[in-house]
């Protein structure tokens, strides 16, 4: 599998960049193309001269999260217990697992540049950045797994609690309550909100300014502390995207989530967005 036109890879200087780039889907995502991120942040992790990982976006969205279509046509419908369990064991639960531990295991620093609103299992990986940069006031974070019959993903429930607190993170999860970026920033979550309109003036400039900041620092130090930070605030991570996995795979075999999707894309029920 090689990054395709909706997800381009490239390499600048010391930064390994990685584009969602479609943008008249706001960016969502199918199963392929999740794991296609997830091979690419994988490639990034080896190159052997960059430090940081830059994840960007084109157009309005950074990404919508699941493409509703995929999700609500899925497979697995069929066939006894057994079945339904090995189908969504491969198709999402092993997806999820390696996703979240990509991410997660990642050494390089990861900075995710927020040209829009962020959804779902989307959402939870930028929640597994270590900058996160947002182009203007109208950047939410969406998870609305409680809406579409799932549970957390991404290790939401541990990494959300860390990171903005646990009233905030109860009304994102427990409500599908969607945190604006200004909310986010006060709780420390974002690191700097611009006042653009242009995505590709902001993408570049979040390169610029964090290029700027960090070119003349010593860059084994960097991942050295990253390394030390993160096994202090995310040491129930592992155990978290576990347990979410196993109860977001019993969901899938009860046709919970298939059903809600259903009806979002019948306008039955709202989407959270």
């Amino acid at each position: 599998m090689t990054e395709g036109k909706d997800i381009l890879y490239e390499v600048k200087d010391k930064f390994a960049i990685i584009t969602l780039n479609n943008p008249k889907g706001l960016n969502s995502l199918t199963s392929d193309q999740y794991l296609l991120l997830g091979v690419l942040m994988e490639r990034a992790n080896s190159e052997p001269n960059t430090i940081f990982t830059f994840i960007r976006s084109t157009g309005r969205y950074f990404s919508s999260g699941a493409n509703v279509k995929s999700a609500t046509f899925a497979g697995g419908l069929d066939g006894d217990e057994i079945s339904k369990k090995n189908y969504w064991l491969s198709n999402f639960t092993a997806r999820n697992a390696y996703l979240t531990t990509i991410f997660h295991d990642h050494t390089k620093v990861i900075i995710s540049a927020l040209n829009g609103p962020v959804v779902g299992l989307s959402s939870a990986l930028v929640l597994l950045s270590d900058f996160i940069y947002a182009i203007n006031d109208d950047v939410f974070l969406l998870t609305p797994f409680a809406n579409l019959g799932l549970v957390s993903e991404g290790a939401a429930a541990a990494t959300l609690l860390q990171r903005v607190g646990l009233s905030t993170a109860n009304e994102a999860l427990l409500l599908s309550r969607p945190i604006p970026a200004k909310r986010l920033y006060e709780r420390g979550l974002i690191n700097k909100i611009y006042n653009l309109k242009d995505t590709e003036k902001f993408n570049d400039l979040v390169l610029e300014e964090f290029w700027s900041s960090a070119k003349g620092l010593e860059f084994q130090s960097i991942l050295e502390i990253k390394q030390l930070i993160k096994d202090n605030y995310l040491q129930d991570l592992q155990s978290t995207n576990s347990k979410e996995v196993i109860y977001g795979m019993q969901k899938w075999v009860q046709n919970i989530p298939q059903n809600r999707f259903k009806q979002v894309s019948q306008k039955k029920i709202k989407h959270k967005l």
